[in-house]
Parts: C-alpha cells; sequence; structure tokens
C-alpha cells in the first residue's frame, strides 16, 4: 500500500554515513545458532531482510531484541531445526541456516527459498558441497532435509558462489578434522563471516582467498561483532549523487571495497577522492557548469573483484543519461534487467540482446509511476526518478527495504525531495478532492485527473 513520490531535478548534496553491510548482516545473523551463546552485532541494518530472519531464529527458539544500534541474540535456547516454510519462501538468505543447524544440531530442515526474481538461483551447489562433505541429503520438490556431520577433507565448487562457500563454511564447522574448501568466492562479506565465526572461537582460515580452511569441534559461547560496511548501498549513493548533479561525502566506507565502481566511474567523469574511511564525489562537468556523464564504454559484471552484479541496475539507469552507447553485459544472473520497461517509460532508450543491455545516453529522463520488481532494480528506479523531471512515483517499495534502512531518510538527508506515502490515504484525498469539485471516483480512480482551477 505505501509508495515513493519523488520529485527529480535536485542535486544531492551533504554527507552520509553508510551502514551494516546486507551481504554480510543474513551469514553473520545466521552463523549466531552455530554454538549456543549470547551475541552482541553491532551496526547490523534494520532492514527486512534481516527482521525476517530475526523472525526466524525466534521461531527456532532464539531470543531477539534490539537496544540502540546493537542487535543481540541469545541462541542458547534453540529448541528447533526446521525453518518455517511461510518464512522461508520470503527470504532466500534463509538458506544459510541449513549449515548453521547442522554445524549446532546436525539436522537441518529447509524449503525452496524465495526472494527477488532476478533469474535461476538454484541451491544445487549448496546440496552438492554438503553431499561431497558426508551429509545425508532428502530431497523432494520443496522441502531439503539434511543430517549427519562433516567428514572433512577437500571439496572444490564447481562455480564460486558466494552463497554456496558461506553455507559450506558453517556446515563444516560440525567435523571433527579439517575441511579444505577449494574455489572459494572472495567476496569481502565472507571475510567478515569469518571474522565473526573466529570470534566465536572457531577455526576458520583463507576467506577473501579461493582456498578456506576450517577447523571442526571448536568454539565459544558469547561473542562481540561489528558487520562490515555496505559496499552496494555505498556504490547506490555515489551514483545518486553524481546523477543528480551534487556533491558529497560518503563516510564509513573503504574505497578498496568499491575499486572497480570508482574505476567506472571515473570512465564516467566523475570527480572522485578517496581518503581513509570516505570518499569525495561530485558532478560531472564539461566545463560550463552542467553535468555532464560520459559512457564507460563496455564493462560486464563479474563475482569479486569485478563489477558486481548488485550495482549493475543502478549502473544501467546512470548510463541512461551519459553521453555516446553504453553495454552492459550480466554475466551473473540471467534475468536482471527488471527495470528496462519502467526506464523506457521515463524516456530511456534501452535495448536487450541477450545478456547484453544497450543504453544510449539521453539528455532528459520524466517522472513517472513506475513499479519495483527487485530489491537491485527498484534502487535503481529511485535513482532514475531523482535524475528525472517531475515527479515519479515507485510502487512495491517492499522489495526496495528488504536492503536499504530507511532509504528516504538517507536520501532527504542529502536534500533529496522524497516521500513515502500510503495508498489508501492518497486515495481518500483524491476523493474528498473529487467531491468538492463534483467528480465521481466511485469507478475506483484515485488521480484527480480535471480538478478545476478555482480548487
Amino acid at each position: 500500500m505505501e509508495y515513493y513520490q519523488i520529485e527529480g531535478g535536485v542535486p544531492l548534496q551533504g554527507e552520509y554515513r553508510v551502514k551494516g553491510a546486507k551481504n554480510a548482516a543474513l551469514p553473520i545473523l545466521a552463523a549466531t545458532i552455530c554454538k549456543g551463546g549470547v551475541h552482541e552485532i553491532y551496526d547490523c541494518p534494520r532492514i527486512g531482510d534481516a527482521l525476517i530472519l530475526t523472525r526466524i531464529l525466534e521461531q527456532l527458539g532464539a531470543g531477539v531484541s534490539w537496544e540502540k544500534d546493537c542487535l543481540i541474540i541469545d541462541s542458547r535456547s534453540l529448541t528447533g531445526n526446521a525453518v518455517p516454510k511461510e518464512l522461508m519462501e520470503k527470504l532466500r538468505s534463509s538458506v544459510f541456516l541449513l549449515g548453521s543447524l547442522l554445524a549446532r544440531t546436525g539436522e537441518a530442515t529447509v524449503y525452496r527459498p524465495g526472494g527477488c526474481k532476478i533469474g535461476k538461483r538454484p541451491i544445487d551447489i549448496h546440496i552438492n558441497g554438503l553431499r561431497e562433505l558426508g551429509f545425508e541429503i532428502l530431497e523432494d520438490e520443496e522441502k531439503v532435509t539434511c543430517r549427519g556431520k562433516c567428514r572433512g577433507g577437500r571439496f572444490h565448487l564447481s562455480y564460486p558462489s558466494v552463497g554456496a562457500t558461506e553455507n559450506l563454511m558453517m556446515a563444516a564447522l560440525s567435523g571433527e578434522s579439517q575441511t579444505i574448501l577449494e574455489n572459494c568466492a572472495t567476496e569481502p562479506e565472507i571475510i567478515d563471516l569469518q571474522g565473526f565465526l573466529r570470534s566465536c572461537g572457531f577455526g576458520v582460515y583463507g576467506a577473501g582467498t579461493s582456498r578456506i580452511f576450517i577447523e571442526g569441534s571448536r568454539g565459544k559461547n558469547d561473542s562481540m561483532y561489528f558487520i562490515m560496511e555496505d559496499r552496494i548501498e555505498a556504490a547506490t549513493y555515489l551514483m545518486a549523487i553524481a546523477g543528480t548533479g551534487g556533491e558529497g561525502i560518503l563516510t564509513n566506507i573503504r574505497p578498496e571495497l568499491l575499486e572497480e565502481v570508482l574505476t567506472v566511474l571515473v570512465r564516467m567523469g566523475v570527480p572522485l577522492r578517496k581518503y581513509g574511511d570516505r570518499i569525495w564525489v561530485k558532478k560531472p562537468d564539461d566545463g560550463l557548469g552542467r553535468t555532464a556523464l560520459k559512457s564507460p564504454g563496455i564493462l560486464m559484471t563479474a563475482p569479486y573483484p569485478g563489477f558486481p552484479t548488485d550495482c549493475q541496475p543502478q549502473l544501467l539507469t546512470l548510463a541512461t543519461k551519459a553521453k555516446g552507447l553504453t553495454t552492459i553485459r550480466e554475466e551473473i544472473f540471467d534475468s536482471r534487467f527488471t527495470h528496462k520497461k519502467d526506464l523506457m517509460k521515463m524516456g530511456a532508450n534501452i535495448e536487450i540482446c541477450g545478456k547484453n543491455a544497450i543504453i544510449k545516453g539521453t539528455d532528459v529522463l520524466y517522472g513517472r509511476s513506475v513499479s519495483a520488481r527487485d530489491l537491485r532494480g527498484g534502487a535503481a528506479l529511485v535513482l532514475a526518478g531523482l535524475m528525472a523531471e517531475g515527479i515519479t512515483r515507485v510502487e512495491d517499495i517492499y522489495h526496495i527495504e528488504r536492503g536499504y534502512e530507511d532509504f528516504p531518510q538517507g536520501i532527504s538527508q542529502l536534500g533529496g525531495l522524497i516521500e513515502t506515502k500510503n495508498e489508501r490515504e492518497t486515495k481518500e484525498k483524491s476523493e474528498s478532492i473529487g467531491e468538492i469539485a463534483g467528480i465521481d471516483f466511485t469507478d475506483g480512480s484515485h488521480i484527480c485527473r480535471a480538478v478545476p482551477s478555482c480548487i
């Protein structure tokens, strides 16, 4: 029932502190049940996905509470090892509980996970990996049950999947001997999971490289941990500032986590400075005071340290106003151009050819009513609204709120004109105006198109 209303054309200005990383927080929250204890998690973002995962933890018997910016999880009283179907269908990342429950109880039952509809996202790599590590797997069309302990040894992942790497790291904690995972993903969020597990006393080494060593049957009880900063949120705000022709500083972000994104922005003519845990960004200028984005040419998404797929939709939006032709090749997911039709409604020139999006830059985007279909595509439509002329309405914002903590507040903090509105309130207000104007809205319409000028 809620939507964002955005008035575009306002340059974003000011300073913004980047929040804790969604993609680090979710596996870490799942990992709190690997060993019973009280875990204090600082800088955990209050986003939809994290709130769903904490509800699952509560249903499994864990205690969950917030104290200001600290999330406290007491996993000593775990009573279950089956993830509720209705909650798992809402959250793909709940699949991480497969590994953490096996580490804790030796048995886990999960359902096929939900999440964004951005293409095929099978959990086969997770299941095959668990089977190779010695777990018994029982599968049907919608449910997976795993039992046993990790037998140790070596396992080579068929693809460097981030989720599978993290899941197998946790499952391997159940064994009594050393496990070596090869061809692992190297994302910074995996290093953060390793940091949390080590704070719990587990022996995990090598995260950030393609080979990870896990020592089983270790661990203590309580822990305290600060979640790393969200590099995807940081990239989103950098592109929003650059795209609106503004100037700003992001704090609490290590520039080295965003090297490929920053390289692409520089190719687009965006002035950047990096110092400490800050990034300064300014509008690209044509020398006459006008914003002048340039095409970055051809780029493709790739596993870290390549250009992140989670930043591709936002970059596609930025490229719609860049001079020249831009080609973006999506190599991770097979359906991640979900916001293309809405961008074209706003005046963008985009053609999709298989895995490739070809964008011809245009001078102006126009505000329209659009709909978020997934998390990053939805965020990209917010960027488009900020860059456009006129009013943009972004519907189905629950997708966006899954991964951005109070996005409108962050945009407003930088001077952007964005509000969260309620469909019902808007309808009631329009009907009230209609009564004054003598217009009948009983057909279900709530948008007044012909209000007399005297009102």
